[in-house]
């Protein structure tokens, strides 16, 4: 439950990001403020598991992310991003709660040595709910009305003639055979010709287009134009032709002007054009606005209840206790600072750090990712389904890490899945197209045993002081609310292509751990 709402923010980003007109960094502040709650709850958290006992904690967990999760229904009428914030805090505090409660359990219940075989069986358990959760997500919120063309379009000779053009001909020629042609071949030409063909039409060219083209079709033309473009192409228009435009088409070109770096003329020109808009335009982008945020209302209220039944089934269900565990933990006290004295558990809360960090990246920024005109040109919907793909690598990748930790070295498998994502994420940053979609959507399957290993590879040998050692390594998970936010940063600065830079970083360190740093120096001595 708790991967499922995790991996539902990867929704909520884009679809927030478009409601509130964000920039990449402050659409992060989602993912800041759900991590960041691990950050400050996991050692209250901590203390009320072992004040409570393993079963309560989880019972309490589901409660408190219950509540956040009724929470997003006042802060869909109030359509006020922060008022959202709020309620995914809450929703987000449970969940720390739950996981301090849930991960050491589950490597406690068994030997010793096979502990990181079963957490990965829960994780890949866990997994079920980050696969499902982008398509369900992408269907019950990114919602959306689109232009489909006639079947017979694509395989017309004007069509297949009009792509040949494009692709083989110099512009007088293309303009000469557009010139003639109809708005539907026009439309499933420039929708379907190769992403470095598109982008190197000139703005003027476009503009042509659009002015031919009805307006639903061109909102679907629209949504493929780089940014620069689409703005001078907007802004030539007619005011009569931009009325027309479906509300969506202006909403989410509005979107994508807050996320690249406009120089000042642009600016200028962007303030113009929202300055001509008609009134009834803007009501209509407003109210538009409006039902898109009450669209998360249903969905989590769903949840909510879902995570109630959840709490009530744990709570009259009987549970093993780990009586030896228990038995230490009344005859010894530990705190958190007595942790510090074991250099791989310390290491393995920065792998955390780095993991979640790196992970929660590239998940938060795929659909915004591979929407790019560059990448993937498609709409926001079919983009949630890939990122369902990205997670449903992951909860593979677990099934069959559980399998095979019991016979293959923990650290040497995380070594290796560290160095294949390096490459993938090289990958990513320096192609386009679908060697580009291919590559990001893969880091998924080899994140799969991250997660759990590197957990478990903390807590190896931590003996009593292992709720210690799970509060700081949950508490490290504040990694998945500073990267994507710095990521944030960066991509309104450089370019979101380039910003995958810094889960590179990521995922070179988590190599260093996995060679080096997760190998224990000392364990807890019971006295």
């Amino acid at each position: 439950m708790w991967g499922f709402l995790t991996c539902l923010n990867d929704i909520l980003i884009p679809h927030l990001k478009t409601v509130f007109e964000l920039n990449y960094a402050k659409a992060m502040l989602i993912q800041f403020t759900f991590f960041g709650a691990y950050f400050l709850m996991s050692i209250p958290g901590g203390k009320l598991v072992s004040s409570l006992g393993y079963k309560k904690g989880i019972v309490t967990g589901l409660i408190i992310a219950a509540i956040g999760a009724f929470g997003f229904w006042p802060a869909a009428i109030s359509t006020n991003y922060y008022v959202f914030l709020l309620a995914l805090f809450v929703l987000a505090t449970g969940i720390t709660i739950l996981q301090v409660a849930a991960n050491p359990y589950v490597t406690l219940l068994g030997p010793a040595k096979t502990s990181s075989s079963r957490l990965n069986l829960a994780q890949a358990l866990n997994s079920l709910g980050t696969t499902i959760a982008p398509y369900l997500g992408g269907i019950l919120i990114l919602v959306g009305a689109s232009y489909t063309l006639p079947k017979d379009v694509a395989t017309a000779p004007e069509t297949v003639q009009l792509i040949s053009t494009l692709e083989n001909k110099a512009l007088p020629d293309i303009q000469a055979s557009f010139e003639q042609a109809k708005p539907e071949s026009i439309t499933y030409a420039l929708k379907n010709v190769p992403p470095f063909i598109f982008n190197k039409l000139p703005q003027e060219f476009l503009l042509t287009q659009a002015k031919i083209l009805p307006p639903d079709m061109l909102g679907t033309v629209l949504a493929d134009i780089p940014t620069d473009k689409k703005l001078y192409v907007l802004s030539q228009l007619p005011a009569d032709k931009v009325d027309q435009l479906a509300s969506e088409t202006l909403v989410q070109s509005m979107d994508s002007f807050q996320t690249t770096a406009l120089s000042d003329d642009q600016a200028a020109e962007l303030k113009q054009f929202k300055d001509t808009l008609n009134q009834d335009t803007k009501n209509r982008m407003k109210a538009y606005r409006d039902n898109q945020a009450k669209s998360v209302q249903v969905p989590y209220a769903i949840l909510g209840v879902i995570l109630l039944l959840l709490a009530g089934f744990v709570a009259i269900f009987k549970l093993p206790e780990n009586k030896e565990h228990q038995k230490t933990e009344a005859n010894t006290t530990y705190t958190l600072k007595d942790v510090f004295k074991y250099p791989h558990a310390v290491l393995g809360a920065v792998g955390i750090f780095f993991y979640v960090g790196g992970e929660v990246s590239v998940g938060s920024f795929m659909v915004n990712y591979l929407t790019l005109p560059d990448i993937g040109r498609m709409t926001e919907q079919a983009a949630a389904q890939y990122v369902a793909f990205f997670w449903g690598g992951a909860m593979i990748g677990r099934l069959i890490g559980s399998a095979l930790m019991v016979k293959i070295s923990p650290r040497k498998l995380l070594s290796i899945c560290a160095i294949v994502n390096i490459c993938l994420l090289i990958t990513t940053m320096s192609t386009s197209g679908s060697t580009a979609v291919y590559s990001i959507i893969s880091i998924g399957l080899f994140n799969s045993i991250m997660f759990p290993t590197i957990f478990s590879l903390a807590i190896t040998g931590m003996g009593p002081l292992t709720e210690q050692a799970s509060s700081l390594v949950v508490m490290a998970i504040v990694g998945g609310a500073i990267i994507p936010f710095a990521q944030g940063i960066i991509a309104d600065s450089i370019g979101l292509h380039h910003a995958f830079l810094l889960p590179l970083v990521c995922y070179l360190y988590i190599l260093y751990y996995g060679f080096h740093g997760s190998k224990p120096t000392r364990v807890v001595v019971e006295e």
